[in-house]
């Protein structure tokens, strides 16, 4: 169990850290009120959700072993280069995406009741990012 809590614990940070960029680049680049209430209730609602499943899984910090992961010193090429902010957007819309999906798999192997909860954020993260790029793309 040690390990799920980990993989959960990981893509949470990962989840939260994206939702932080992407509304940054909304609230700072676009000056977008109303998006920005939009992803601020989004980064809000992944909070409550985050609270749940550590309240459920009262061992997902202690399965954090930030200091012995493999992948901390790996940085892709893709991620070390981010040639505008529109690539910047994309690939904190996919990192959330993605740390969703890890999160709604590996929640099946535990007792945690957010998973369609999860499910949810991750489709209308999809559609954040479809209007997100639209937006950015018309500057």
């Amino acid at each position: 169990m040690d390990k799920i809590n980990r993989i959960i614990d990981a893509n949470c940070n990962r989840t939260r850290e994206g939702l932080r960029v992407i509304e940054e680049i909304i609230r700072f680049w676009l000056e977008n009120a109303p998006s920005f209430h939009t992803i601020k209730q989004l980064r809000h609602h992944f909070t409550a959700l985050e609270t749940q499943i550590r309240s459920q899984l009262t061992h997902v910090m202690t399965a954090r072993q930030s200091d012995q992961d493999v992948g901390k010193h790996y940085i892709p090429n893709l991620e070390a280069n981010r040639t505008d902010i529109v690539s910047l957007a994309e690939a904190n819309c996919r990192r959330v995406e993605e740390s969703l999906r890890v999160l709604e798999e590996f929640l099946k192997l535990t007792d945690v009741t957010v998973i369609k909860e999860v499910k949810e954020l991750r489709f209308t993260i999809y559609e954040l990012e479809k209007h997100l790029k639209h937006e950015l793309t018309q500057q």
